[in-house]
């Protein structure tokens, strides 16, 4: 069994306030094995994941659809053209409270894309839809 990091990086993109503040107390009262990053704009995003150094990469991004300047789609494609070949473990999903299958298939199609998160985060989008792609079919407890 190969050696599993103790925690994951995990960057969220959102431009609520209230989401983040969400988010923040959800880690603060769980117990995954996540280190979340929180930045509210998906320009800064795309500016923040140009200074950060190899090692300290996350291996998640979430990234929310609807955005002002650059929404999440965008931010994808960005994402797919110039990081996606370098951190091939990276994954990054798209996340919104739209439940448009319009939407949802876009996520599942877009280039670099692992798939499509509905809001709010919760501890069966961890263990269902994230976990899975960070372990790749390896059995371990998060207990």
């Amino acid at each position: 069994m190969k050696q599993l990091p103790t925690k994951w990086k995990i960057l969220f993109v959102d431009d609520s306030r209230t989401e983040i503040n969400y988010l923040k107390l959800f880690f603060q009262l769980t117990k995954f094995p996540l280190i979340p990053k929180f930045i509210n704009s998906a320009l800064e995003a795309v500016e923040t994941l140009k200074t950060i150094e190899a090692d300290e990469f996350p291996d998640i991004i979430v990234v929310d659809i609807n955005m002002p300047l650059m929404d999440g789609f965008e931010f994808s494609e960005i994402y797919f053209d110039n990081y996606s070949e370098k951190y091939p473990n990276t994954h990054l999903f798209i996340y919104s409270t739209s439940i448009h299958s319009a939407d949802i298939r876009r996520a599942e199609t877009t280039k670099g894309c692992t798939g499509f998160i509905a809001k709010p985060f919760s501890e069966n989008t961890f263990t269902e839809s994230i976990y899975p792609h960070l372990v790749k079919g390896e059995k371990i407890s998060m207990n």
